[in-house]
């Protein structure tokens, strides 16, 4: 075609007519994606390329494969609640081609035997791009610290205790004076659970805000880089605010479903809106929103958190916290946020996938040529019910079933290869 740039590459993808949405490259418009041996080939306006497989992407968002810096995949030890197979289709579902997994497995990677077991698990059965993160204690115990070093020496970089919170001082005070050293990244779940009560809340936000207050205070005298998980509360929106100010060397994240969902939810949906940090009040939501605006908070992570129905199908008291997240993350945070409340799609992007892919050093998050082929291509108006019964993954817990959204998944690339293909159901 006149005026088209021919490019001559072996087997490629050409993503054509598309709105190419790359925040880390300050690109939004409409361009093509050229895939050659699983890399970014190009990104220009009118490419052409002889032989390739070409998909016609008019009207969608063509955008960096999303990553999602905080899940739960639950292989080893709880593989009727996860696995990485259907962990890791179900996260491709939901756009994402990069994920950190936590550590609260059995047994649990706090040497390297059990790292490198979990490694090869990875291996000869995730879809996507899976880091596996490494904890902080023995055993999640909270008292002795792992062998952080050699875990270091061996690639790891994000170690975490999640779920639990690191409740000795002394404990955290020793992990971050030698993370500094290691120069590895702490992820911290912020919630004493000596504050602990049941419904409508699981825990109370002073719970929260505590925790972090006192694990700032620490950091100011060891250095070293930590990463709080979860933000749910207003307070603990200042409190990273100031320290951000300051200098600390900190990032946070927030949830889909701390954005989206109150308390008002968890009255109507039960033990399915049963989290840790549980969901809050709108002026909460109003001041997560706020720090993700102005960059107090870096990126949106799923906290992906599957159960089998028995963990959920109890008292609210008993119940498990966590939903499966996923599947439901862009659809609902398009809905919500750019949808209804006019946030820009690269807004959006910037927050589910370039930051975290900056912050951490992971793989994916711009289409700059030579990048890795994680790509998500986005039909931003298809109108659809979320049903649960048609999720990938394993477990089905989850408060956004029947609810009506606004865009969808409708391709998932890794490494040049599609992994999930929603053309077909359109």
């Amino acid at each position: 075609m006149e005026g088209e740039k021919i490019i001559q590459l072996a087997e490629p993808i050409l993503l054509k007519n598309g709105r190419v949405i790359d925040p880390a490259q300050g690109i939004d418009g409409p361009a093509d994606v050229l895939i050659s041996e699983g890399q970014i080939a190009a990104l220009a306006p009118k490419l052409s390329c002889e032989g390739a497989i070409r998909i016609d992407c008019t009207g969608k968002w063509v955008v960096p494969g999303l990553i999602d810096v905080h899940c739960h995949l639950r292989e080893p030890g709880f593989e009727h609640k996860e696995t990485i197979e259907t962990g890791s289709k179900a996260a491709a579902h939901g756009g994402f081609t990069t994920i950190v997994a936590m550590a609260n497995l059995n047994p649990v990677p706090d040497k390297l035997s059990v790292y490198n077991k979990i490694q090869q698990l990875i291996a000869e059965k995730a879809l996507v791009h899976v880091i596996q993160a490494a904890s902080v204690t023995k055993d999640l115990k909270g008292r002795d610290l792992c062998d952080m070093a050699t875990l270091a020496a061996a690639g790891v970089r994000i170690f975490s205790d999640d779920g639990l919170y690191i409740d000795r001082a002394s404990v955290l005070y020793q992990a971050l004076q030698l993370a500094r050293k290691l120069k590895v990244v702490l992820s911290l779940h912020e919630e004493d659970a000596t504050l602990k009560s049941y419904w409508p809340t699981a825990y109370e936000p002073v719970n929260e805000i505590a925790a972090i207050a006192r694990d700032l205070e620490i950091l100011r005298v060891t250095g070293g880089q930590v990463h709080f998980q979860h933000l749910s509360t207003a307070n603990s929106i200042e409190l990273i605010r100031r320290a951000k100010k300051e200098g600390l060397n900190v990032t946070a994240e927030v949830c889909p479903h701390h954005l989206t969902l109150s308390l008002a939810d968890v009255i109507h949906q039960g033990t399915n809106a049963k989290m840790a940090p549980p969901v809050r009040t709108h002026e909460d939501i109003a001041e997560l929103i706020h720090g993700l605006d102005d960059g107090t908070v870096d990126m949106i992570a799923t906290d992906h958190a599957p159960h089998a129905l028995d963990d959920k199908n109890v008292t609210f008291d008993l119940a498990a916290n966590g939903i499966v997240g996923f599947e439901t993350a862009l659809p609902t945070l398009l809905t919500k946020l750019v949808h209804e409340q006019g946030k820009s799609p690269a807004w959006l992007i910037k927050r589910m996938s370039s930051n975290p892919a900056q912050i951490f050093g992971l793989p994916g998050g711009t289409l700059a040529a030579g990048a890795a082929a994680d790509v998500c291509v986005i039909d931003p108006i298809r109108e659809w019910t979320i049903d649960k019964n048609a999720f990938f993954s394993k477990s089905r817990n989850t408060p956004y079933h029947g609810a009506s959204v606004k865009g969808s998944v409708w391709l998932t690339l890794v490494n040049g290869k599609v992994i999930f293909d929603g053309r077909a159901s359109r």
